[in-house]
């Protein structure tokens, strides 16, 4: 069976073009805190963007209060917002006092169109008791959220083509979600990877767009749409500045060298960190629309020859092929 790519998904009444970008916000390896990014992202009336439980519920009242306010305000414009479970956060901070019901507590009290699943990081070890798990636990957050809830499914990279299957096939979600770490060692090993997975989901009757957590960078993004993605997160867009022409991706402090390329590096009406993120949100809005349009024109691998230098093409390409 043939299933048609789709060319958007309807989230909370939202209609939300693919392939799509959503900017994380965390206080993972970023500089400002949570509520400075998400009240940015909302001046900015950026169309979507992903915002982490656990830093909701670490913030103080106060910034609780402005986060509140921003995401409501952000949601009234039209623009839809993710919450994620915030197991990220409690790995790296190793505070263990993350919990299932403070995640619900969250889910509860902060208005969203839509969220990833309370994740199991430790998954099991056969693509039916991965599966398995990941449909108790989305039955389970469903129950405590008011937006719809998108199952993540961590195992090992052999065994991900078929749980995501078997998770797909019991809860049809409007987007399903891997984290690209799984995917394997090396572009060239995920981007098999990807294509693995999207044979295995095209196997079903609907189309199951494919989220991968944690991938922004850009020729990450292209490489992996191609392949069969449709959705991307990450905070690339906050711990590093792009380069609008190459979309290459540079240290923080080296925005001098391409600040001309947009008006926040021209007319100084922020500071510059905030000049930067607008800088880079700016290209990540542009970009993500311009996938879109090759997406619909069939044409993605004008944006391989536009982007990915030469060196690095038959890299690409060799492994869209050696899949095949």
């Amino acid at each position: 069976m043939t299933v048609m790519r789709e060319r958007k998904i309807v989230v909370a009444g939202k209609t939300l073009a693919l392939p799509c970008f959503f900017p994380s916000v965390s206080s993972i390896k970023t500089n400002l805190l949570p509520v400075d990014y998400i009240e940015l992202l909302n001046a900015a009336a950026h169309p979507l963007y992903l915002v982490s439980a656990y830093d909701i519920a670490s913030s103080c009242p106060e910034n609780q209060h402005r986060i509140h306010s921003a995401m409501q305000q952000s949601r009234t414009k039209g623009s839809v917002v993710l919450l994620d479970s915030g197991n990220y956060e409690d790995f790296w901070k190793g505070n263990n006092d993350w919990c299932v019901n403070r995640f619900h507590a969250i889910c509860k009290g902060y208005e969203h169109d839509i969220g990833f699943c309370y994740d199991n990081q430790k998954p099991p070890d056969t693509p039916e008791t991965i599966a398995e798990d990941v449909i108790r636990g989305v039955l389970r957050d469903q129950e405590h959220a008011p937006a719809t809830i998108v199952p993540i499914v961590h195992g090992p990279t052999k065994l991900l083509p078929q749980a995501v299957t078997k998770v797909a096939e019991q809860l049809c979600p409007v987007l399903l979600a891997v984290p690209e770490r799984a995917l394997g060692e090396g572009i060239a090993t995920r981007i098999r990877s990807v294509r693995q997975i999207r044979r295995a989901l095209n196997e079903l009757d609907f189309y199951c767009p494919l989220h991968l957590l944690g991938t922004g960078n850009p020729i990450s993004m292209i490489a992996y749409t191609i392949a069969g993605a449709d959705s991307f997160d990450g905070l690339e867009w906050c711990q590093t500045v792009v380069d609008h022409k190459t979309a290459l991706l540079h240290h923080f402090q080296q925005w001098d060298f391409m600040r001309e390329q947009t008006e926040w590096g021209v007319n100084g009406s922020l500071p510059f960190t905030q000049s930067v993120l607008m800088h880079n949100l700016d290209f990540y809005a542009a970009f993500t629309r311009r996938m879109q349009q090759s997406t619909d024109d069939h044409a993605l691998y004008d944006i391989v020859e536009s982007f990915i230098p030469t060196a690095w093409r038959e890299i690409v390409c060799n492994a869209f092929e050696e899949d095949k």
